[in-house]
């Protein structure tokens, strides 16, 4: 398929990954686990809240993906880290956690000097955003990892600071945007596609393509204020919306980065809205009376009202 400039149109799930296929794997895990009375049923999904403990802990895990390949390839541990630590801290900053501590998994072909950069770049992350790395396990298992591949893995514990009441969510409600810091963690089988088909080496783009995830620390001030957070992460904004409005709609304006400008010469308009976070890496839903106070804090800007049907306007 061609765009209007000639350029390939390429596919999230022409790239191999089906989102599709992974959604039915999570309802499927559902239905086999039963909940224990400990745990609370988060609506949203970000993170699991136990409530064994007082006050109640929040509970998630959650890697890089496939944009780890390019960071080895480039080298990019700072980067590397930072996706690893921000896929895991805003999904628990999404259920109103304050993260705390992080355990990880590597696993890897064998143990080289990569692997202690890498260690030394998230540690020293962790230590900026008042966490700690407490535990972790590292493999060495050459019969599944390749010379030069390897994964990890993300563990994140938080302590609750106030569960988000995303049931009083009301039409008239405002959405507040805050900007991202790329593609963040989510979307790179298919850049990766893009970036082999079409030749394109990420030096000679015009922005950092493998900058890291941005941390939303600061949104961690206006738990009191707000009524739903969600972090943009597999199945673009779309997917994000929808795990805090339910059955309700949206009227939003988005405002197209350099990045996302990039990839829509080879991606159509509806595939990026179901793939990528379009700029906005997390998404505030708050009343009109608390907006002035949490735009003031979050650096956020206003993309649209929770209405009774949906209305998309791309800038």
């Amino acid at each position: 398929m061609k765009g209007i400039n000639g350029e390939k149109k390429y596919t999230y799930s022409g790239s191999g990954v089906d989102v599709l296929r992974n959604d039915e794997f999570t309802d499927y895990i559902k239905n086999v686990v039963k909940i224990p009375e400990w745990a609370v049923k988060e609506p949203t999904g970000y993170a699991t809240i136990l409530n064994f403990t007082n006050p109640p802990i929040v509970l998630t895990a959650d890697g890089v993906g496939s944009k780890l390949l390019l960071h080895i390839e480039h080298n990019r541990w700072d980067d590397a880290a930072q996706d690893l630590i921000a896929m895991n801290y805003n999904d628990i900053v999404c259920v109103g956690g304050v993260p705390k501590a992080f355990v990880d998994y590597l696993g890897v072909n064998h143990i080289d000097k990569q692997h202690y950069e890498f260690i030394e770049a998230l540690v020293k992350k962790l230590t900026e955003y008042e966490m700690a790395l407490v535990a972790g396990e590292t493999a060495e298992i050459p019969s599944i990892y390749s010379d030069k591949d390897w994964d990890v893995a993300g563990f994140c514990v938080g302590v609750l600071q106030r569960r988000m009441p995303v049931e009083t969510i009301s039409y008239g409600d405002i959405i507040v945007g805050l900007s991202a810091s790329g593609f963040h963690s989510n979307g790179w089988s298919l850049i990766r596609k893009i970036l082999k088909e079409e030749k394109i080496r990420i030096e000679d783009l015009d922005f950092d393509l493998l900058k890291g995830t941005r941390i939303y620390s600061e949104v961690t001030n206006v738990f009191e204020l707000v009524k739903g957070i969600a972090h943009v992460t597999g199945g673009g904004i779309l997917r994000a919306l929808k795990r805090i409005l339910k059955d309700k709609g949206w009227h939003i304006s988005i405002k197209l980065p350099d990045y996302m400008r990039w990839v829509l010469n080879y991606v159509e308009i509806e595939e990026a809205m179901k793939t990528f976070n379009m700029g906005y890496g997390m998404i505030l839903v708050v009343s009109k009376e608390h907006l002035e106070k949490v735009i003031e804090h979050v650096q956020g800007e206003i993309i649209g009202v929770v209405s009774t049907n949906t209305e998309i306007v791309v800038e």
